[in-house]
């Protein structure tokens, strides 16, 4: 009898671990990725013959960037050049009589810019004569808050004069990355000149400036990029800086070639040279510049054709069907 129930207990046993390794098994199967399971497993074709575009893989220059948001501003002060920005205010209050400019219009330096009284000297005797108030820099006049017939405070700005030829576009940058930047280094700058219909000012330009300092508030550090004279932009407008901080010469492909699989392993499709299967390879990405994106992989070389739009629905090794010639 005791015998009888030992026997019928490992039989329990046996029936439960077959179970649960029946359903581990399952699980598994379930759990292991389509991509996976197919690099991993077998190397079985699949005749599906999936509809693909092919292209190559080439061989090219990238440029890794590191990218700032800031807006236009006035460029600051340098061991060359002064600032390209005048605040103009008065000393002391004072009558203003004439005003001899107007938003928009170009001045030169030492040009009369506005006519007025002060109401007093430092000693407090009444000055009576007109004093012309003049530009201290060549630039356009942006910003004018005095009429003929007020009093000017010297605590408000009057009249702000900006050279739009020297203009730069402001951007921060985390600290680490800043490191990396100096003066000279190219960047490209874009600037949204119309949201209505989307038209953006794009061009190429340098870094002129790297403030050291972080800013407190933002914890970031201040690049200046220089805006070329004539690209039509205006202090206050938002920009987007891409400074160039390493180039390399490497083998790329369209990013759209690169799929992964549910492990976030990067593959890219090699096509075989009678153009009717493709077969998944493992690659390593790097830069990406625009639509290119660096890999490398054992066996990699420009020329080799390639699976360049349709590589989501390749297992393994797959049929295909070219599409493009």
């Amino acid at each position: 009898m005791e015998s009888s129930r030992t026997v019928l207990t490992i039989l329990k046993l046996w029936v439960l671990l077959l179970a649960a390794g029946a359903l581990y098994y399952l699980w598994n199967d379930r759990a292991t990725p389509p991509l996976a399971g197919q690099v991993e497993q077998n190397e079985a074709i699949t005749h599906t013959d999936v509809a693909v575009r092919i292209g190559a893989i080439q061989r090219m220059t990238l440029r890794g960037y590191v990218v700032g948001y800031g807006s236009v501003e006035a460029a600051p002060a340098t061991a060359d050049s002064p600032a390209a920005e005048a605040r103009v205010t008065v000393d002391w209050p004072a009558a203003v009589s004439q005003v001899r400019c107007i938003e928009g219009q170009h001045v030169e330096k030492g040009q009369t810019l506005f006519v007025a009284k002060p109401a007093q000297r430092i000693s407090g005797e009444t000055q009576t004569t007109d004093n012309a108030v003049i530009s201290p820099i060549s630039g356009t006049v942006v910003f004018l808050d005095i009429h003929a017939g007020e009093v000017a405070l010297p605590t408000t700005t009057a009249v702000r004069i900006v050279d739009l030829d020297r203009l730069v576009a402001a951007a921060g940058i985390p600290p680490w990355q800043a490191a990396a930047i100096s003066p000279g280094q190219p960047a490209e700058v874009q600037i949204p000149a119309d949201p209505a219909n989307g038209s953006t000012v794009k061009f190429e330009s340098k870094v002129q400036r790297v403030d050291r300092a972080v800013d407190p508030k933002t914890n970031l550090v201040s690049v200046d990029v220089a805006i070329p004279p004539g690209e039509s932009v205006r202090p206050g407008q938002l920009a987007r800086v891409a400074i160039a901080r390493e180039e390399r010469d490497c083998l790329v492909v369209p990013a759209d070639a690169i799929v992964r699989d549910s492990l976030d392993r990067p593959f890219v499709a090699m096509v075989s040279d009678d153009h009717r299967q493709a077969i998944l390879k493992l690659v390593e990405p790097g830069l990406r510049e625009g639509d290119w994106v660096q890999v490398s992989a054992g066996g990699l070389e420009p020329g080799q054709t390639i699976v360049v739009s349709g590589a989501y629905g390749l297992l393994f090794r797959s049929d295909i069907k070219v599409l493009n010639p």
